[in-house]
């Protein structure tokens, strides 16, 4: 969770005080050195006013179980980021990831294992891709990755490397825990996101009927 919110209204606060401090000292002959309770105490209120900003923040964009982007953030930041990249000529790849046997899974271990699974692939998701991409939970067992600027040798390296990372998962936990991707590339399949995901989505089940 980031600390915007209770940092800027901090900043604030103390500039606040200071210029109210040096006005007092000026005009008024108030002591600089004396220690200024009010001050602190409208500081520790503001830092927790932010706090509470930076959690409504933190969660209007996240999912609570996985704790990454959520459907609601795609969405919002899909527009401009489609933007950039045609500005620069590039390519953008959506990976469309569904659970594979994921009733399967809920049904024979229990919800709450169910969920470790799904954080599980949250956290092989984020450290498998860059800081450039975004990684959310798009719908119950489905996930979305958003990779501006990739190409064919990048879609094929994280595909690789998140199915890697499956299996070894797998035998930690000694439970078979597999994905289906489904793949589109911006401009060359599609040039919205409901059309590239289709595309994808498309892609997905094809992968699954194999």
């Amino acid at each position: 969770m980031k600390y915007t919110g209770r940092i800027v209204i901090t900043i604030v606060v103390l500039a606040l005080i200071a210029l109210a401090r040096i006005y007092g000292n000026v005009y008024y002959d108030y002591p600089m050195s004396k220690l200024p309770l009010i001050g602190i105490l409208a500081v520790l209120i503001c830092w927790w006013l932010g706090s509470q900003y930076d959690k409504v923040k933190f969660y209007s964009e996240k999912d609570l179980l996985t704790e990454i982007h959520n459907r609601r953030f795609v969405i919002q930041k899909f527009p401009g980021l489609l933007a950039k990249t045609g500005r620069r000529n590039e390519n953008m790849i959506l990976f469309l990831i569904d659970v594979d046997n994921f009733k399967k899974i809920n049904d024979t271990y229990g919800h709450e294992t169910g969920d470790k699974v799904l954080q599980s692939i949250s956290r092989i998701l984020l450290s498998n891709t860059t800081n450039k991409d975004i990684v959310a939970r798009w719908a119950g067992d489905e996930f979305l990755i958003v990779s501006p600027y990739s190409d064919e040798k990048i879609r094929e390296v994280i595909i690789h490397k998140v199915k890697n990372a499956l299996k070894k998962l797998s035998e930690e936990i000694n439970m078979d825990v597999s994905v289906a991707i489904g793949t589109s590339v911006y401009p060359n399949d599609a040039k919205t996101l409901d059309a590239l995901l289709h595309t994808a989505d498309r892609r997905m089940y094809e992968m699954k009927s194999q």
